[in-house]
């Protein structure tokens, strides 16, 4: 009798198969047509050629067949990946500017996952396509408007960190120093704590999460503090902290989120809540139980614990409904993904949730694996947050844990 984890590692399978079959190939190099998501809540839905950038472009896609393909030992899943990564890598130079540090939406984002697929692939060509894109990030030393680690300059900091020594670019921790003192100017201090604008939003309340908000950047800090031993790092991170702290709901074990919401409104607003990765509590988990073996404080055991008792519930909530949305950013997957990076082991009760919740797509899906719902409303994409490649990479590690997730990236030993 086959185990659950072979299941499990059969239906990414038949992903990474659906996404190798469905590639378009211009030469050595492939790409995808998807949905890709409005720019804004009313804006209209797309179709089209996927970007370059790890949250919905090529690199994203890339590392999921990397991985797949390591896992099942199959060289149509590695072409494909290399195939990926080097479009990836050709078209990273037009990523908008104001992106341009972002790690989920700007090149440094693709440059880690270059060397990710290398490592996985041996592929030396790819690892030194991704040593010449960092140089040429590092030439331009103008900082995005952003401070956010999505499309700013606390992604840069975490992608810098993450990637590990790399030869081509040994000044990586001075520019994730750079891009630190950056973050440290541009806070607004006040006594509840250190938070940050998002550009043309400065009349709205400043954000709590891990995507745009202060738990993402107070990592980015913390990654920081620890790879330089600064100690002005590790306190602005504990302020970041104290800032989504001083908004979280003490009967619900919640934080709001606050997009759209207006400094004018007061503190007492209503405001929903968000169980996701990007904006609500399942990224502020992962910021936390980062953040606490970084800097070892028990208030951020405690607010994972809070955190991850929300996804617990929201767990719950999942499956008592055929799934709306799967994906990894703000969808189911995104929620099993964290209750299973936090568990002790494969019979701990997080990793039991997460196990429940891929029974569950599997359970209330179509025909085929490609029928799980995407985060884009009504519409299937291929990319890693939002779509196929991502709830691949989460059935890859429900089958196997020991696979690198990617909502929360550490630096390579």
């Amino acid at each position: 009798m086959r185990s659950e984890r072979d299941i499990f590692l059969d239906v990414a399978g038949e992903l990474a198969h659906g996404l190798a079959a469905s590639a378009v190939w211009h030469g050595d190099r492939c790409n995808w047509v998807g949905a890709v998501p409005p720019d804004h809540a009313r804006g209209p839905r797309t179709i089209a050629s996927l970007g370059a950038d790890l949250y919905g472009g090529t690199s994203g896609v890339a590392l999921f067949l990397a991985e797949a393909g390591t896992q099942l030992d199959d060289d149509g899943l590695r072409a494909g990946a290399r195939g990926a990564i080097r479009h990836s890598l050709d078209h990273a130079r037009r990523i908008r500017p104001e992106h341009r540090d972002g790690f989920h939406l700007g090149p440094i984002g693709v440059a880690y996952a270059a060397k990710r697929v290398a490592e996985l692939l041996g592929c030396a060509s790819v690892l030194a396509g991704a040593g010449e894109l960092l140089r040429d990030w590092h030439a331009d030393v103008t900082p995005s408007a952003s401070a956010d680690v999505m499309s700013g300059c606390a992604g840069a900091v975490m992608g810098l960190i993450a990637l590990g020594e790399i030869r081509e670019a040994p000044w990586r921790i001075a520019a994730a120093t750079r891009m630190g003192d950056e973050l440290l100017a541009r806070a607004r201090t006040a006594p509840a704590g250190w938070s940050w604008a998002q550009p043309g939003q400065s009349a709205m309340h400043h954000l709590c999460g891990f995507s745009h908000g202060a738990a993402g950047i107070g990592l980015a800090l913390a990654e920081l503090f620890a790879a330089t031993g600064d100690d002005r790092f590790g306190h602005a991170a504990e302020r970041a902290f104290d800032y989504e702290r001083s908004w979280l709901d003490p009967d619900t074990g919640t934080w709001p989120d606050l997009r759209g919401v207006g400094r004018a409104a007061g503190r007492d607003v209503p405001a929903p809540t968000a169980g996701s990765w990007c904006n609500g509590a399942a990224g502020i988990a992962l910021s936390r139980l980062r953040a606490a073996e970084l800097l070892g404080t028990g208030a951020l055991h405690r607010d994972a614990e809070l955190a991850l008792a929300s996804c617990e519930l929201r767990c719950a909530e999942l499956l008592a409904h055929a799934p709306g949305d799967f994906s990894l950013c703000h969808g189911a997957a995104g929620t099993g993904d964290v209750l299973l990076q936090a568990s002790a082991g494969p019979e701990d009760r997080r990793a039991r949730m997460a196990g429940a919740i891929g029974r569950h797509g599997i359970d209330h899906r179509g025909p085929a694996a490609a029928s799980l719902p995407c985060g884009v409303p009504h519409r299937v994409t291929p990319g890693l947050f939002l779509g196929l490649a991502g709830m691949g990479m989460f059935y890859l590690r429900l089958s196997d844990p020991l696979v690198s997730g990617p909502l929360l990236v550490v630096p390579v030993p």
